[in-house]
Protein backbone atom coordinates (compact mmCIF):
# COMPACT_ATOMS: atom_id res chain seq x y z
CA UNK A 1 0.00 0.00 0.00
CA UNK A 2 0.66 3.41 -0.47
CA UNK A 3 0.79 6.02 2.16
CA UNK A 4 0.71 10.10 1.94
CA UNK A 5 1.22 11.65 5.04
CA UNK A 6 0.47 15.28 4.23
CA UNK A 7 -2.59 17.70 5.26
CA UNK A 8 -3.41 17.64 1.47
CA UNK A 9 -4.98 14.58 0.66
CA UNK A 10 -4.59 13.06 -3.03
CA UNK A 11 -7.34 11.78 -4.85
CA UNK A 12 -6.43 8.54 -5.40
CA UNK A 13 -7.75 4.93 -4.86
CA UNK A 14 -4.50 3.53 -4.49
CA UNK A 15 -3.14 6.38 -2.46
CA UNK A 16 -4.21 5.98 1.87
CA UNK A 17 -4.02 9.71 3.59
CA UNK A 18 -2.72 10.00 6.63
CA UNK A 19 -3.06 13.22 8.47
CA UNK A 20 -0.90 13.78 11.42
CA UNK A 21 -0.86 17.00 12.10
CA UNK A 22 -2.83 20.06 11.14
CA UNK A 23 -2.21 23.77 10.43
CA UNK A 24 -3.36 26.38 12.85
CA UNK A 25 -3.40 30.03 11.94
CA UNK A 26 -2.44 32.99 14.10
CA UNK A 27 -4.55 36.09 13.75
CA UNK A 28 -2.28 39.43 13.07
CA UNK A 29 -3.14 42.27 10.88
CA UNK A 30 -1.23 43.44 8.36
CA UNK A 31 -0.45 46.15 5.51
CA UNK A 32 1.58 44.66 2.57
CA UNK A 33 1.78 48.48 1.31
CA UNK A 34 4.14 48.25 3.66
CA UNK A 35 7.02 46.07 1.72
CA UNK A 36 8.16 45.70 -1.83
CA UNK A 37 8.03 42.16 -2.06
CA UNK A 38 7.12 38.74 0.12
CA UNK A 39 8.48 35.68 0.47
CA UNK A 40 6.45 32.45 0.82
CA UNK A 41 7.92 28.93 1.20
CA UNK A 42 4.54 27.23 1.40
CA UNK A 43 0.82 27.91 0.75
CA UNK A 44 0.01 28.05 4.09
CA UNK A 45 2.03 31.33 4.45
CA UNK A 46 -0.70 32.62 1.29
CA UNK A 47 -3.36 30.86 3.35
CA UNK A 48 -2.20 32.87 6.37
CA UNK A 49 -3.30 36.30 4.80
CA UNK A 50 -6.91 34.66 3.75
CA UNK A 51 -7.58 33.70 7.10
CA UNK A 52 -6.81 37.03 8.57
CA UNK A 53 -8.55 39.33 5.79
CA UNK A 54 -5.54 40.24 4.47
CA UNK A 55 -5.61 42.91 1.50
CA UNK A 56 -3.65 41.19 -1.66
CA UNK A 57 -1.51 44.28 -2.70
CA UNK A 58 0.68 44.66 -6.05
CA UNK A 59 4.16 43.43 -4.87
CA UNK A 60 6.64 41.15 -6.35
CA UNK A 61 6.20 37.50 -4.96
CA UNK A 62 8.55 34.94 -4.83
CA UNK A 63 7.27 31.18 -4.22
CA UNK A 64 8.91 28.36 -3.93
CA UNK A 65 6.96 25.56 -5.83
CA UNK A 66 4.24 25.30 -8.38
CA UNK A 67 1.56 25.17 -5.29
CA UNK A 68 2.70 28.08 -3.98
CA UNK A 69 2.90 29.97 -6.87
CA UNK A 70 -0.64 28.71 -7.48
CA UNK A 71 -1.85 30.33 -3.88
CA UNK A 72 -0.37 33.32 -4.67
CA UNK A 73 -1.77 33.54 -8.19
CA UNK A 74 -5.56 32.61 -6.41
CA UNK A 75 -4.61 34.89 -3.63
CA UNK A 76 -4.50 38.30 -6.20
CA UNK A 77 -0.68 38.83 -6.79
CA UNK A 78 -0.03 39.61 -10.74
CA UNK A 79 3.80 39.37 -10.05
CA UNK A 80 5.17 35.62 -9.00
CA UNK A 81 8.55 34.25 -9.18
CA UNK A 82 8.48 30.24 -8.76
CA UNK A 83 11.94 29.15 -7.63
CA UNK A 84 13.33 26.54 -9.57
CA UNK A 85 14.88 24.60 -6.48
CA UNK A 86 12.09 23.73 -4.40
CA UNK A 87 14.20 23.66 -0.92
CA UNK A 88 14.22 26.00 1.48
CA UNK A 89 18.53 26.93 1.26
CA UNK A 90 18.42 26.72 -2.77
CA UNK A 91 15.44 28.88 -2.93
CA UNK A 92 17.13 31.91 -0.81
CA UNK A 93 20.12 31.51 -2.84
CA UNK A 94 18.47 31.68 -5.74
CA UNK A 95 16.23 35.07 -5.00
CA UNK A 96 18.72 36.85 -2.66
CA UNK A 97 20.04 38.88 -5.83
CA UNK A 98 16.59 39.49 -6.57
CA UNK A 99 15.62 40.80 -3.63
CA UNK A 100 18.64 43.27 -2.52
CA UNK A 101 17.32 47.29 -2.18
CA UNK A 102 13.62 45.52 -1.31
CA UNK A 103 11.90 45.69 1.92
CA UNK A 104 10.59 41.99 2.25
CA UNK A 105 7.97 40.28 3.97
CA UNK A 106 8.35 36.56 4.81
CA UNK A 107 5.42 34.75 6.07
CA UNK A 108 6.21 31.40 7.67
CA UNK A 109 5.38 28.91 9.87
CA UNK A 110 6.47 28.92 13.80
CA UNK A 111 9.07 25.65 12.86
CA UNK A 112 11.23 26.32 9.96
CA UNK A 113 14.53 23.76 9.16
CA UNK A 114 15.94 25.66 6.55
CA UNK A 115 17.75 28.60 7.19
CA UNK A 116 16.45 31.32 4.36
CA UNK A 117 15.61 34.03 6.66
CA UNK A 118 18.79 34.33 8.20
CA UNK A 119 20.98 33.50 5.17
CA UNK A 120 18.52 36.31 3.35
CA UNK A 121 19.35 38.58 6.30
CA UNK A 122 23.34 37.81 6.30
CA UNK A 123 23.37 39.11 2.54
CA UNK A 124 21.88 42.21 3.06
CA UNK A 125 18.32 42.08 2.20
CA UNK A 126 15.94 43.59 4.63
CA UNK A 127 13.64 40.66 5.58
CA UNK A 128 11.12 41.01 7.89
CA UNK A 129 9.87 37.75 9.18
CA UNK A 130 6.42 37.05 9.79
CA UNK A 131 5.28 33.81 12.43
CA UNK A 132 1.63 33.06 10.52
CA UNK A 133 0.54 29.48 11.39
CA UNK A 134 2.19 26.42 12.60
CA UNK A 135 1.66 22.58 12.29
CA UNK A 136 0.38 20.98 15.41
CA UNK A 137 0.50 16.98 15.88
CA UNK A 138 -2.44 15.09 16.55
CA UNK A 139 -2.95 11.75 18.04
CA UNK A 140 -4.55 9.25 16.38
CA UNK A 141 -5.75 6.26 16.98
CA UNK A 142 -5.41 3.99 14.24
CA UNK A 143 -3.68 0.82 12.99
CA UNK A 144 0.34 1.15 12.18
CA UNK A 145 0.63 0.74 7.98
CA UNK A 146 0.78 -2.94 7.09
CA UNK A 147 4.96 -4.50 6.23
CA UNK A 148 6.12 -2.92 3.41
CA UNK A 149 4.17 -0.02 2.83
CA UNK A 150 5.33 2.87 1.14
CA UNK A 151 5.13 6.11 3.21
CA UNK A 152 5.26 9.30 1.47
CA UNK A 153 6.30 12.24 3.28
CA UNK A 154 5.78 15.73 3.18
CA UNK A 155 7.60 17.78 5.30
CA UNK A 156 9.76 17.03 8.62
CA UNK A 157 6.58 17.72 10.81
CA UNK A 158 4.96 14.79 8.77
CA UNK A 159 7.68 12.89 9.60
CA UNK A 160 7.62 13.62 13.49
CA UNK A 161 4.25 12.74 13.38
CA UNK A 162 4.18 9.97 12.12
CA UNK A 163 6.54 8.66 14.36
CA UNK A 164 5.12 9.53 17.23
CA UNK A 165 2.08 7.49 16.38
CA UNK A 166 3.28 4.60 14.38
CA UNK A 167 6.92 4.31 14.80
CA UNK A 168 9.57 3.22 12.29
CA UNK A 169 9.20 -0.56 10.81
CA UNK A 170 12.60 -1.38 8.44
CA UNK A 171 10.05 -2.61 6.00
CA UNK A 172 8.71 1.02 5.00
CA UNK A 173 9.95 2.17 2.18
CA UNK A 174 10.06 6.12 2.36
CA UNK A 175 9.51 8.95 -0.10
CA UNK A 176 10.41 12.60 0.73
CA UNK A 177 9.10 15.09 -0.90
CA UNK A 178 12.09 17.57 -1.21
CA UNK A 179 15.61 17.28 0.89
CA UNK A 180 14.65 19.06 4.13
CA UNK A 181 12.11 16.60 4.66
CA UNK A 182 14.52 13.57 2.95
CA UNK A 183 16.90 15.33 6.58
CA UNK A 184 14.50 14.38 9.16
CA UNK A 185 14.55 10.81 7.65
CA UNK A 186 17.87 10.28 8.34
CA UNK A 187 17.41 7.03 9.92
CA UNK A 188 15.82 5.85 6.56
CA UNK A 189 18.75 3.91 4.71
CA UNK A 190 17.41 4.05 1.33
CA UNK A 191 14.66 7.01 1.23
CA UNK A 192 13.85 8.44 -2.31
CA UNK A 193 13.76 12.48 -2.66
CA UNK A 194 11.40 13.40 -5.33
CA UNK A 195 12.93 15.45 -8.08
CA UNK A 196 10.19 17.89 -7.94
CA UNK A 197 7.83 19.08 -4.87
CA UNK A 198 4.54 17.40 -6.10
CA UNK A 199 2.79 15.01 -4.43
CA UNK A 200 1.92 13.53 -8.25
CA UNK A 201 5.33 13.41 -8.45
CA UNK A 202 5.87 11.24 -5.17
CA UNK A 203 2.85 9.03 -5.98
CA UNK A 204 4.07 8.35 -9.23
CA UNK A 205 7.30 7.14 -7.79
CA UNK A 206 5.64 4.60 -5.54
CA UNK A 207 3.20 3.47 -8.18
CA UNK A 208 6.60 2.66 -10.47
CA UNK A 209 8.14 0.89 -7.75
CA UNK A 210 11.52 2.28 -8.71
CA UNK A 211 12.49 2.00 -4.35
Amino acid sequence: MIYLVSNTPYNLDEVINLKVCEIVFYKFNLNLNDFDAAVFTSKNGVNALKFNNIKCENLDTFAISDSTAQACKEFGFKRIFEGFYAHGNEFAKEIFPLLKGKKVLYVSAKDTVSGLSSFLQSNGVDINSLIAYENRLLKLNLKKPENGSTIIFTSPKNVEGFLSNFGWNDSYKAIAIGKTTAKALNFVTKAIISPTQQISECVNIAKSHKI
